[in-house]
């Protein structure tokens, strides 16, 4: 088995959001899938098998501690990975998802992936939101794929300093413990809006870049600022951008790829099926020897005039004697007289 690490929405390695790309020929058990996304430790690892049909595969994706129904940039990657290394003839490729259909193509700027539009509707957010966000002031919050919030200004997302485990208690929908938080660009800037995305539920505190979260964001800048595209920059540590359209039905994301590394899981992992979450095997030892019995001679019949002397009680700790003790004689008594 071959597995890729791409770094996703980025033209350079060490920026963007890395994904691992796992090409398999059928599916392994999913406690194997898990064994291994976990021990990727990457935000999302994609897993992908051909259905018969030329350019057309199903793809699942997992985090570190779970499955996940749909996830961006493990998308773009493993799209990127198909078409420039596995099967480079095509220029477009289907996945079928637990989202549907998601579609990849090559393009000269990068590859573009259509994700699904969910319809946006208003969300007034409790207040102990923006205490969970470091008490920032939210100005705007709808609801889409995640739970969105606006704040005024690039500066107040980019210094405010979110309690993780707040959000996770917080947030429970649509996505437990998932919270998009976005912004205005500052002027002068060459990308219209900031994000970042927090997602403890699904184990990931703070995502790099996150595509279906764009898929949330684009429309909504789209129409607040009058325009056919944008283009976003995810503010995380790592960062990245994407440019995106939106259409009827879906939004078009364009981003660009660079593979970290190339290399291949040992063989021995497709033959684990369901055991990846047991203990390893104990290593096998020596039989031991079996102790050789002794004669039966205490079954056999006691013979008369041997039979065992009972055991002597504890409080009996006088030495035997063939002989009486003698009697004890009392203490002689001394008697006063009176004398002149």
């Amino acid at each position: 088995m071959k597995i890729w690490i791409v770094h996703a929405f980025t033209d350079r390695v060490f920026t963007g959001n890395p994904a691992g790309v796992v090409p398999l020929e059928r599916w392994l058990p999913d406690a194997t899938l898990q064994a291994i996304a976990a021990e990727n430790k990457l935000s999302e690892t994609a897993f992908v098998t051909p259905t018969g049909l030329k350019g057309n595969y199903q793809l699942r994706w997992f985090t570190p501690t779970t499955e996940v129904p749909i996830c961006g940039h493990a998308t773009l990657a493993a799209g990127a990975v198909l078409l420039s290394e596995i099967e480079p003839g095509l220029e477009v490729v289907v996945f079928d998802t637990h989202a549907g259909a998601l579609i990849v193509r090559a393009t000269p700027e990068g590859y573009t992936l259509d994700l699904p539009r969910k319809q946006r509707s208003p969300w007034t957010p409790p207040e102990d939101v923006s205490a969970a966000l470091g008490g920032v002031e939210i100005v705007d919050a709808f609801i889409g794929e995640y739970a969105n919030v606006v704040l005024d200004t690039e500066a107040a997302l980019r210094t405010m300093k979110p309690d993780i485990a707040a959000i996770n208690r917080i947030i429970r929908g649509p996505r437990q413990g998932c919270l998009v938080v976005t912004a205005p660009a500052d002027e002068g800037k060459p990308y219209d809006f900031v994000s970042r995305f927090f997602a403890p539920g699904a184990g990931v505190d703070e995502d790099p870049v996150t595509g279906s979260a764009f898929a949330d964001l684009a429309p909504y800048w789209c129409d607040r600022f009058d325009l056919e595209s944008v283009v976003g920059y995810q503010a995380s540590r790592r960062g990245g951008y994407m440019r995106a359209i939106q259409t009827l039905s879906s939004v078009r994301l364009l981003g660009q790829v660079a593979v970290y590394l190339r290399g291949e899981l040992d063989g021995s992992i497709a033959r684990l099926h369901n055991r990846a979450a047991e203990e390893p095997d104990a290593p096998k030892r020596k039989k031991r020897r079996a102790r050789t019995a002794l004669p039966p001679i205490f079954e056999e019949p006691i013979l008369p005039g041997l039979e065992p002397t009972p055991i002597a009680r504890v409080e009996d700790t006088r030495p035997p004697t063939s002989h009486p003790a003698p009697p004890e004689e009392p203490p002689p008594r001394i008697v006063v007289t009176g004398g002149k």
